[in-house]
This record gives C-alpha cells, sequence and structure tokens, in this order.
C-alpha cells in the first residue's frame, strides 16, 4: 500500500512533458512487444510444429524399413535349421546336456558350416550364425579360431529370455558374445535368437542365434542429419540400448540422464528434460518388432531457425522506439509551450502584477484556456479595483459611525435628565419608564447577527413589559419561565421583543379584556426552545397555515407588510443556524395563539455561525 501511495506521489510530482513522453512511449512499446511476440511465438511454434512432423515421418519410414529388414532377413535366416534334415539331426544327437563337453566329428562340423556359411555370404550386416547344441557346442558360421567351442548357455543374460519366448525369435541388445575371441573394446552387437524344435516331437533341440553388426542400423539413419533427426536412440521394451546416432548434439551427462527418465512406451511427442536442457522426444513403436525408435531434438536447436526473426523484431522495436521517443519529446515540446507560457503568466499575476495577457494563437482547448486567462485576468483586475474602492468607503462609513454614536449617546443622557427630575419631582412611575426605554434602547443598538445572553435577552424583555404595563395596567399579566441553568446560552439579539409585543397587541389588546402572556425558555437536547404564548382570541386553522406561508415566502407587496417582523424573525433563524431551525405558530380559536422559536444550543459567543 505504501509503496502504491509512493508511486503515485512520484507520478504526480512528474511535468507534463515527462507525463506526455511517457504516454508516447507507451503507446508505441506497447503495441509492437505484444505484435513482436505473438509474431515470434507464432513463427517459433510453426517451426516446431514443422520440424515435429518432419522428424515423425522420419523415424516412422527408419521404423518401417527396420521392420522390413527383420521380416525378410533375419526371420528367413532363423528358420534355417528348420528346413535342412542334416543340421536337425545332429543338433538332436547333441541335445541330451549330459553330453557336455563331447566334441562333434569333423564331418558333422562341416555337414553344418556347409549349411549356414553360405547365408552371411548375401547379409553383410551379419557378423555370424551360431547353432548352440544343449551340450554346450557351438556350430558356427565364422572361422574357428574366431570362436570358443563351448559355452554355459544359462550363465547368458540374454538366455532367460529367449527360453521364455519358447520358440519365437527374441531380440538381444547391444552385447560382446563371451564366445567370441575378439579384444574387450571391440564393436558390440546385437543379436537374433530363438529355440530350436524337433519338428514332429517339438522338442528342443538347441539354439540358433545370430548376430549383427550395428551397420544394420547404421545403413537405415546414416543418411540423414542431425538436424533432422536429432539424437537417435533404438531401446526395447524394457528401455535397454541398441543404437544410438548422432552424439555430438548431445553431451554424455544429458544423455546419461534422458535414459535414465521414464520414457514413453507408446508413439507420440513428449517434452523431456536433461539437467538445463530441454528436448522434444519423438517416438516410433513398432508392433513388430517391439522396438522404439526415439529421436531426441534439443529445443535450443530449435530456436535457432528463429533467431534471425528475433534479431529482426529486437531491430525493429529499437528502431521504432528511438523514432517515438523523438517524435514524444518534439511534439511534447510544441503542446506544452504555451501551457509553460501561461504558467508564467499565472506566476506573474500570482506575485501581484494583474495585468497580463497571453497571445491566443489556436482555436482548440490551449486556445479556449489563453482566452478565459486573459478574461481572467481582467476580471481580477476588475475586481481589485472595486473592492479597493469599497475599502475606501467602509473607513468612510466607520468614520459616520463614529459620528452617529453621539446621537444614542445624547438620547441616554436626555433620558437620564428626565429620571432624575421625574425622582425629585417623586414621580416614580414616569422614572420607571425612562429606565425601561433606556435599558430597551441600549439592548436594541448592535447588529442582526450579535449573540446575547439568555439573561441579557430576558431582562430587556422585563423592560419592554413594564413600559406596557404602564400603558395597560391591570389588564395585562406577564408570565416568565425559564431555569437559571439556561441564562449563560447565547441567542440573537431581539428575537423575544416582536412576539411578545405581537402576543400584546393581537392577542390582549383586539379582544378589550385582560389577558395573560407566558414566555418560556426550555432546552431540550441540543436545541433551545423559545416559547411566547397568549390567552387571546386566538387563530383558526386558515390564519395558522396563512401566517406559516407568509414567514417563508419572500417578501411581496404591502398587504404582506402585516406579518412582515414575524417573516423577519423566521427568515433570521434560518440564515444564521439552516433550514431546520426558525418559527412555528400554534392556536385555536378563542385559546389564544402559541409561537415557538428554535434555535442550536450555543454555549459560547462565538460559536454561531
Amino acid at each position: 500500500m505504501d509503496q502504491r501511495f509512493e508511486w503515485k506521489k512520484t507520478i504526480a510530482r512528474m511535468s507534463l512533458r515527462s507525463k506526455i513522453v511517457i504516454v508516447f512511449l507507451l503507446l508505441i512499446t506497447v503495441p509492437l512487444v505484444v505484435q513482436g511476440t505473438v509474431t515470434y511465438l507464432d513463427f517459433s511454434n510453426s517451426v516446431e510444429r514443422t520440424t515435429v512432423d518432419y522428424t515423425v515421418q522420419i523415424v516412422s519410414q527408419i521404423n518401417r524399413s527396420l521392420d522390413q529388414t527383420l521380416k525378410e532377413e533375419m526371420q528367413s535366416l532363423s528358420l534355417l535349421p528348420l528346413y535342412n534334415e542334416d543340421v536337425t539331426a545332429i543338433l538332436e544327437s547333441y541335445s541330451n546336456p549330459g553330453l557336455t563337453g563331447q566334441m562333434p566329428t569333423v564331418d558333422e562340423q562341416s555337414r553344418i558350416f556347409a549349411g549356414i556359411a553360405g547365408s552371411t555370404s548375401y547379409h553383410p550386416e551379419v557378423r555370424g550364425i551360431q547353432l548352440i547344441a544343449n551340450n554346450g557346442y557351438i556350430f558356427s558360421s565364422m572361422d574357428p579360431y574366431l570362436v570358443r567351442p563351448f559355452i554355459r548357455i544359462d550363465r547368458e543374460p540374454w538366455y532367460a529370455a529367449v527360453q521364455q519366448a519358447a520358440g519365437t525369435w527374441v531380440m538381444i541388445p547391444q552385447h560382446r558374445p563371451d564366445y567370441l575371441k575378439e579384444a574387450p573394446d571391440a564393436e558390440p552387437l546385437i543379436s537374433v535368437a530363438r529355440l530350436i524344435r524337433e519338428p514332429g516331437s517339438r522338442q528342443v533341440i538347441g539354439m540358433m542365434k545370430i548376430d549383427f553388426r550395428l551397420k544394420v542400423f547404421q545403413e537405415l539413419a546414416e543418411s540423414y542429419t542431425f538436424g533432422q533427426i536429432g539424437n537417435l536412440v533404438v531401446l526395447n521394451d524394457r528401455n535397454e540400448l541398441f543404437y544410438e546416432q548422432n552424439h555430438d548434439g548431445l553431451t554424455a551427462p544429458d544423455q546419461t540422464l534422458l535414459l535414465k527418465t521414464e520414457l514413453p512406451a507408446q508413439t507420440g511427442v513428449w517434452h523431456s528434460q536433461a539437467g538445463r536442457s530441454s528436448f522434444l522426444t519423438i517416438v516410433n513403436r513398432s508392433s513388430y518388432s517391439g522396438l522404439k525408435i526415439i529421436s531426441f531434438i534439443p529445443e535450443a536447436s530449435l530456436h535457432q531457425a528463429t533467431e534471425r526473426v528475433r534479431y529482426v523484431t529486437l531491430t525493429t522495436f529499437a528502431v521504432c522506439l528511438l523514432a517515438a521517443g523523438g517524435l514524444a519529446v518534439l511534439i511534447s515540446y510544441r503542446l506544452i509551450r504555451p501551457i509553460m507560457r501561461l504558467k508564467e503568466k499565472m506566476h506573474l499575476v500570482e506575485i501581484g502584477d494583474l495585468r497580463q495577457t497571453v497571445p491566443v494563437r489556436s482555436a482548440d482547448e490551449i486556445g479556449q484556456l489563453e482566452q478565459g486567462f486573459n478574461r481572467m485576468s481582467e476580471e481580477i483586475d476588475r475586481l481589485v479595483n472595486e473592492v479597493y474602492a469599497v475599502r475606501l468607503r467602509e473607513k468612510e462609513a466607520q468614520l459616520s459611525q463614529l459620528l452617529a454614536q453621539m446621537n444614542p449617546h445624547f438620547i441616554y443622557n436626555t433620558l437620564e435628565s428626565i429620571n432624575m427630575m421625574a425622582i425629585r419631582s417623586e414621580n416614580y412611575d414616569i422614572s420607571d419608564m425612562v429606565s425601561s426605554l433606556g435599558g430597551l434602547l441600549r439592548h436594541s443598538i448592535g447588529s442582526y447577527d450579535q449573540l446575547v445572553s439568555v439573561e441579557e435577552e430576558l431582562r430587556s424583555i422585563g423592560s419592554y413589559v413594564s413600559i406596557q404595563q404602564v400603558r395597560y395596567g391591570e389588564r395585562l399579566k406577564v408570565v416568565l419561565w425559564a431555569e437559571e441553568e439556561l441564562y449563560p446560552l447565547y441567542i440573537p439579539r431581539m428575537l423575544l421583543q416582536p412576539l411578545v409585543e405581537n402576543a400584546i397587541y393581537h392577542g390582549i389588546d383586539e379582544s378589550g379584556r385582560p389577558g395573560t402572556v407566558w414566555i418560556s425558555v426550555n432546552r431540550f437536547e441540543n436545541d433551545l426552545l423559545l416559547g411566547v404564548r397568549d390567552d387571546g382570541k386566538g387563530l383558526t386553522e386558515e390564519e395558522i397555515a396563512r401566517l406559516q406561508r407568509l414567514i417563508t415566502e419572500p417578501a411581496g407587496d404591502e398587504a404582506s407588510l402585516k406579518g412582515m417582523a414575524l417573516r423577519s424573525i423566521h427568515q433570521r433563524l434560518a440564515l444564521m443556524f439552516g433550514p431546520g431551525y426558525g418559527l412555528h405558530i400554534d392556536g385555536s380559536p378563542g385559546q389564544g395563539a402559541s409561537f415557538t422559536l428554535t434555535l442550536p444550543v450555543i454555549e459560547r459567543k462565538e460559536s454561531h455561525v
């Protein structure tokens, strides 16, 4: 959250020109990056699909050629003993394992050699054909000095698979036969082996083993390059190695890791991982031989074809970005120049030089902004001059007010002189009226929104009532009710006097009979309620509605002057404290009228609006 806030603050502190340049660069960069990435990925995928399809076809063709070789050559060679009665008769004579170590006669060796040696001349990929009797003796198509005469067949690792096949031929992976007298570093061989049974009794009379050079695979794969088939490996279902090719593209550690992975058993395409290298693994399994031809294609070699596309894309991106940056700087300068000029003019206005204008050179938003600045500058200059003139008039008015203050003091002094004369003449009623009038005059002088305490307002009402009681005598009775804890609260001056005057004139004087006026001050939570009620002739519902409309509507014709005091009080409270405050009128015919003022509780003189 803090990092995002700092990021926003950094952007806010940047100049408008920098923001425009960044926006231009983003508008160029984002489409170029998206388009370049999509194009590059699509081309890469297309190259990968084409390579995979081509490699799949090659691997499939290699496997079909291998199946054909096995069918036409290997299988036919493995069936030769079944069609030669001399061979089967000699093998049957040595089928007893108890004859271990017994050598065949020279004649027997010659007859079998003649039966199998001629077959290898048409098959250069065949290293040799071995007929192994049950007593362990080996009849070979090879020179006798290259082959040991006896073998412990049960000790050979591949014998169990041949025996388990029960007469069908078995593919034996790369190995170095113990019966061959060859150097340890001689080329390994692959073999096809099967048990030989007597045609009539189906009894096992020996085993035929055909050893092949790796040339049988090399001839099928040598016409393809590494770029076409990658690293080629031939395995059986137990992942035993038969052949491998093109290791110049695959390091020895990676090759070992790939061969140790769980390779797929079915035809298909997979992704493999060896160390830090990734490979496309293409598998084609022969249902005839059970061999799997697997091609490991490094994905890095697939990307080599797309290097030029990537280079062109990056170069185009860099050129476009540089061009966009130059255009962004140029365009931003031309866009920001009038704004900078306007900023300089505004700074001059800020320090007090108001007579500033900028030339309008366009009709766009910036031109409209310049026109607005010119009008604003002229208007500010005019208003400042007017305010200066108003200040002068205010000073003159203050001087006039100081001079006018002599008139109230003259009135107070005159009333005090009359009061002293009434006291000397022992006319105390006149003295009381003069004192009450002086207090009422002092309370009434001041601005309309000046606040006075509730106690001071009630004291002023007391002075006004005293004067009225001299006039009405026993006909007027006034009852005042207010808790002393409400005396320190503040209210606008001269709120109650118009209401009390209205109650006396319209409630009591017009009725022609004695009456009572009740004045109350109450607090209800955060509101202060000032009430004035009389027991005069009262008001009808139509009169109440008319008065309520009168005090809420603005002043109109002369007929509305009758409720001017009530309207003034109501609008005065609404203006000072809000529309929720004001005057409420209630009453009924013959029961008097009630006027209630609602205003907020104000405990400090400076807290009012």
